[in-house]
């Protein structure tokens, strides 16, 4: 039951990038969608939240194989990482003037700040918590 409670953050990523490539479908492809709410929040937030995704889903399948611990230590990094990464996304306009961020590059920034911060975070507590255990790191 605590390794199912592991998977969630990988299980929510793959949703938020399934439920993004539907929507381009649906859109563009398919047209169904055109003119819609999902048309009309596409750009606002789920391409964001795609771009996102796709850096935290590395480091959710990370976690699935961590230590309880470890994992723990992780999960309160990552609920303030990623309030402030969506109030900084938040932040930006969607369509930027020239030399200016949008909000997909603000999510694209984020999510590989938030990757490699939740690595180094991993990294250190599964160290830290070997040594207290008096195992060597092998």
């Amino acid at each position: 039951m605590k390794k199912l409670i592991q998977v969630i953050p990988a299980v929510l990523a793959l949703l938020v990038i399934g439920f993004s490539y539907f929507s381009q479908w649906c859109i563009h492809d398919g047209g169904i969608c055109f003119r819609t709410w999902l048309d009309r929040t596409y750009l606002y937030t789920i391409s964001p939240l795609h771009f996102f995704s796709l850096y935290f889903l590395p480091i959710a399948i990370i976690v699935i194989f961590v230590r309880r611990e470890v994992f723990i230590s992780w999960f309160n990094f990552a609920i303030c990482a990623v309030v402030l990464a969506i109030i900084f996304m938040s932040t930006q306009q969607v369509y930027p003037p020239m030399f200016s961020t949008g909000r997909d590059d603000s999510a694209i920034l984020s999510g590989q700040v938030f990757a490699v911060i939740s690595l180094i975070v991993i990294i250190w507590r599964a160290i830290r918590y070997h040594k207290k255990l008096g195992h060597p790191m092998s």
